[in-house]
């Protein structure tokens, strides 16, 4: 990643429905984010008042969340990265956050997709600089990170 560290924090959540091993999906998203997790649970009824819990970890470490990114960037493919700039405008909000949505079953097997059925849910939020266009300069810092990448 660029030196400049400009992610701040990042939120991940998911849902572990009634037919999930909720230990698995916590395995999925620490494999997406090689940090220490500290998971919030919320428990919830689904449509047919099935069990359904909600797990949520934050970082506000910015190493942690700037290697998050980093790991999820230099993962995708060369696909997955074209539309994730192709449609950063819809994922970038006005101010500065980053959303991502990630397939949990890959991210089992250490892979990184994006996927929006039933997915891992991911905010990064970044510091921009003064009346910065948030699309545009994190999709320049995403680009710098590819092009940093040493594999």
């Amino acid at each position: 990643m660029p030196e400049e560290r400009l992610v701040k924090a990042a939120e991940i959540s998911v849902f572990a429905h009634a037919t999930e091993d909720e230990e698995k999906v916590k395995q999925a998203v620490k494999r997406i984010a090689r940090y220490e997790h500290v998971f919030e649970s919320q428990r919830l009824s689904g449509h047919y008042d099935d069990p359904i819990t909600l797990l949520t970890s934050k970082t506000t470490k910015k190493t942690e969340a700037t290697d998050l990114l980093a790991n999820i960037v230099n993962k995708l493919s060369s696909i997955d990265r074209q539309t994730l700039l192709d449609e950063l405008p819809n994922r970038v909000d006005p101010k500065g956050n980053l959303y991502l949505r990630l397939d949990k079953q890959k991210a089992f097997n250490g892979k990184v997709t994006l996927n929006e059925n039933d997915p891992i849910r991911i905010k990064l939020k970044f510091q921009l600089p003064h009346k910065a266009d948030p699309a545009v300069t994190i999709r320049e810092y995403i680009i710098n990170a590819e092009e940093d990448d040493p594999e």
